[in-house]
């Protein structure tokens, strides 16, 4: 009895937990159809920040198909205010190593990786709308075995650190 009454106890604990923590600010997902990015096709995504204090937890989820031709994706990323750019660049994200194995998890044909948009978390500079801007920047057209594109935009808990 006591044995039983330990798991269901961890069982409660860590439904309360997760239960209690703060919804992300942002958790948009983008599927592709027929597994097909375009060039022209950018992912966009707004979010208005009203907490120019925090530090938030910005990641990136690549689902891709075993199909994929590349060991690689070269994205346009951008992030923009009201009035500016706020941060521009292009990544190369790797999607396998020399042999071919895929990084991501997942069974069978689809893989995913998350991957975080900066290495440290990210504030932004006041309040008010951002766009965030991703665009494949792969020579192929379409772009196939993409299968979706996800951002999870969370405030990180600083008050344990």
């Amino acid at each position: 009895m006591a044995r039983r009454l330990s798991k269901w106890s961890l069982l409660l604990w860590i439904w309360a937990f997760a239960s209690c923590q703060e919804a992300p600010l942002v958790q948009s997902v983008y599927s592709f159809h027929h597994d097909d990015w375009y060039a022209d096709s950018a992912i966009v995504v707004d979010v208005n920040v009203t907490d120019s204090l925090a530090v938030y937890r910005v990641e990136f989820q690549v689902r891709h198909h075993a199909e994929y031709p590349y060991s690689n994706l070269y994205l346009f990323r951008e992030i923009r205010s009201e009035s500016q750019t706020e941060y521009q660049d292009t990544v190369e994200i790797r999607l396998s190593d020399a042999q071919g194995n895929w990084y991501g998890t997942g069974i069978g044909a689809l893989k995913t990786l998350v991957l975080p948009y900066k290495q440290a978390g990210l504030r932004f500079p006041k309040t008010g709308m951002y766009r965030f801007r991703f665009q494949h920047g792969m020579r192929d057209q379409p772009l196939h075995g993409i299968r979706d594109f996800a951002l999870t935009i969370e405030k990180e808990d600083l008050s344990t650190e």
